[in-house]
C-alpha cells in the first residue's frame, strides 16, 4: 500500500511540474498559476481515486455508488472519499492483532469450551459459518433472558452491577452525561472503592459529546477508562468512519448483557425527540459469557496497548441448562465480513417465516437479493422498521428499498409508537439473532458489532410475541398506495440511496 501511495505521489508531482512549466511559458501571473495548479492536482486526485476504486475490485454496488457521488458532487465526493472511503482491509486498525482469532485461543487456553457429550450443534451450517468467520464456537450450557425496553434492561444491569465482587467490564458506543449515565457511574465508583476492578471502554465517535471530566471521579476511585479509536481531529481522521458499535457488559465473568441499548436517558424514553424508545437487550449466563469476555479483552488490549492476564476472567460456573448460544463478533478489518455472512445465511435458511426488526434498512446487494428470494419462495418475510425517524436521510434511504421488496412479497411495517431501535432476526421457531448490528451497510461492513445467536425455541417464541405486539403499533405499507406517492418523495429517497455506503 505504501509503495502504491509513493507511485501516485510521483505521478502527481511529474504532471504538476509539467503543467507548471507550460503555464509559466504562456505568461500566467503567480495567482493564476497557483489556482490552475491546484485545480490540476485536484482533478488528477479524483481521476486516480476513481482508478483505485476500480482496481480494488470492491463490490460493484459500492464502486458504482462512489463513482456516482464523484460525478454528482466532485468536491464533496473527493472530501468524503478521502476521509471515509478507504478500504480498511488495506490498512488494518488491528495492526498487531489477528482479527479476533485470539478469542478462540483464550477460550481454549482457559478450557471453557464445554460441548455436551454426543451433542450435534444446532443448525450445523449456520454454526459452522460463525465458527469459521469469527473463531467463536457454539457453547451449550447457558441461560438467556430477553429484556424488552430500557426500564427492564437497566433494572437488571443495575442489580448485577451492585452484586459485583471481582470485576466489571463495560464496552459501549454511547454513554451520556445525564441522570442514568451519572447513576451508572456512581455505582461503578462505589464498586471501585470496594476493590472491584472496573474497566470501561467507549467509542471515540459515539461519545464525542461526553465531557472529558465525566469519568474523573471513577478514575480517582481506581477505575480504568479506555477510548476505542480516539479522535484528535474528528473531521480529518478517516477512522471516524469505523465505529465500535458494541454494547457489552460483563460482571465477574458470570453474567453478560448485550443488545441495542446504550447508556442514557433517551433509552428510557426520556428525550425531547421520543417519549418512547423500543429496544431489546439480552442477559446471558454460562459459557456464552466467556466469548463476550474474550471480545472485550481483545478490544481492551487494542485500546490500551497492553495484554491482560486472561485466566482471572473466566471463572467456572454452575449453569447446566442445555441452551446453545453462539456469539458473533464482526469488525471492518476482518477477512470475511462475518455479520454480513451471518445475516445472509439467516435469511436464506428460513423455511416458513422470517421476522426482522431493524431501525435502519440499507442492505447490500447480496442481502437485498436474499430477502427477495426468500419472499418469492413463499417464506412469510416481515420487516419492522421505524415510522418516526431519528435520522431523516437514513430514513429516506431505507424507504428507497420498499418498492422492490414489496414487489417480491416482503411485508413492511412502520412503527409509530416511538422510535424502534431493536436489532432482531427470527427464523422459523428455531433460531434468533439479538445484538447491536443493524440491517445496513455500516453494520454489515464498517462497524465493530456483536450479536448473540440463540438456538432455543423458548427465546424465539418470546421474541416473536414481542414482534407481534409491536405490529399493533405499526402501519403496514400498501404497495399500490406506495406506487402513487408524490414524485418529490421518490426523488428524495432515490437521492439518499446514492449515499448508502456512507450512512
Amino acid at each position: 500500500m505504501k509503495r502504491n501511495n509513493l507511485l501516485l505521489l510521483i505521478i502527481i508531482l511529474i504532471i504538476t511540474a509539467a503543467a507548471g512549466s507550460y503555464f509559466l511559458s504562456i505568461g500566467l501571473n503567480p495567482l493564476q498559476l497557483t489556482w490552475r495548479i491546484i485545480m490540476i492536482v485536484f482533478l488528477i486526485n479524483i481521476l486516480l481515486i476513481a482508478v483505485v476504486i476500480l482496481m480494488e475490485k470492491r463490490n460493484p454496488y459500492k464502486t458504482i455508488a462512489w463513482l456516482l457521488i464523484f460525478i454528482a458532487f466532485p468536491i464533496g465526493g473527493y472530501i468524503l472519499y478521502t476521509f471515509f472511503g478507504r478500504d480498511i482491509r488495506k490498512d488494518k486498525i488491528y495492526k498487531n492483532l489477528d482479527n479476533y482469532g485470539r478469542c478462540s485461543g483464550i477460550l481454549e487456553a482457559n478450557q471453557v469450551i464445554t460441548p455436551m457429550a454426543g451433542t450435534t450443534p444446532p443448525c450445523p451450517k449456520l454454526s459452522t459459518l460463525i465458527s469459521t468467520t469469527t473463531a467463536l464456537p457454539v457453547q451449550f450450557h447457558n441461560t438467556a433472558r430477553v429484556l424488552t425496553n430500557g426500564p427492564s434492561t437497566f433494572r437488571e444491569i443495575i442489580k448485577e452491577l451492585k452484586k459485583a465482587r471481582g470485576h466489571i467490564h463495560m464496552e459501549y458506543y454511547i454513554i451520556r452525561d445525564d441522570k442514568l449515565g451519572r447513576r451508572i457511574r456512581d455505582i461503578l465508583i462505589d464498586k471501585a472503592n470496594q476493590g472491584v476492578a472496573v474497566r470501561i471502554l467507549y467509542d471515540g465517535v459515539g461519545c464525542l459529546q461526553l465531557p472529558r471530566r465525566f469519568f474523573d471521579p471513577l478514575k480517582k476511585a481506581g477505575g480504568e477508562i479506555g477510548v476505542f479509536l480516539p479522535l484528535k481531529f474528528p473531521f480529518l481522521d478517516y477512522r471516524t468512519n469505523y465505529r465500535n458499535h458494541r454494547k457489552i457488559l460483563i460482571v465477574d465473568g458470570r453474567v453478560g448483557f448485550l443488545g441495542g441499548l446504550n447508556i442514557g436517558d433517551e433509552y428510557l424514553g426520556k428525550s425531547r425527540a421520543f417519549n418512547f424508545w423500543r429496544d431489546t437487550h439480552i442477559k446471558l449466563e454460562g459459557d456464552a459469557v466467556y466469548s463476550m469476555q474474550a471480545i472485550f479483552l481483545q478490544d481492551w488490549t487494542y485500546a490500551m496497548g497492553n495484554r491482560m492476564e486472561c485466566r482471572d476472567y473466566f471463572p467456572p460456573h454452575n449453569i447446566t441448562t442445555p441452551q446453545p448460544i453462539q456469539i458473533v463478533s464482526s469488525s471492518p478489518d476482518s477477512k470475511w465480513d462475518s455479520m454480513q455472512k451471518l445475516y445472509v445465511q439467516l435469511v436464506s435458511m428460513a423455511q416458513s417465516k422470517l421476522y426482522i426488526t431493524t431501525p435502519y434498512l440499507i442492505p447490500d446487494e447480496s442481502l437485498l437479493m436474499t430477502l427477495k428470494i426468500s419472499a418469492l419462495a413463499g417464506v412469510d418475510v416481515r420487516l419492522l422498521v421505524p415510522g418516526i425517524p431519528d435520522k431523516r436521510i437514513v430514513h429516506w434511504a431505507s424507504r428507497s428499498y420498499y418498492h422492490e421488496l414489496m414487489e417480491a412479497g416482503v411485508r413492511i411495517y412502520e412503527y409509530n409508537r416511538g422510535f424502534i431501535h431493536a436489532k432482531i432476526i427470527q427464523v422459523d421457531n428455531r433460531v434468533a439473532s439479538v445484538g447491536t448490528a443493524n440491517l445496513d451497510i455500516r453494520s454489515l461492513h464498517l462497524g465493530y458489532e456483536v450479536n448473540a445467536i440463540v438456538y432455543d425455541e423458548l427465546v424465539v417464541k418470546t421474541l416473536e410475541e414481542d414482534f407481534l405486539r409491536d405490529l399493533k403499533h405499526c402501519m403496514e405499507i400498501d404497495l399500490m398506495a406506495w406506487e402513487n406517492r408524490p414524485l418529490r418523495k421518490n426523488l428524495a429517497e432515490s437521492t439518499a440511496r446514492l449515499f448508502s455506503p456512507l450512512l
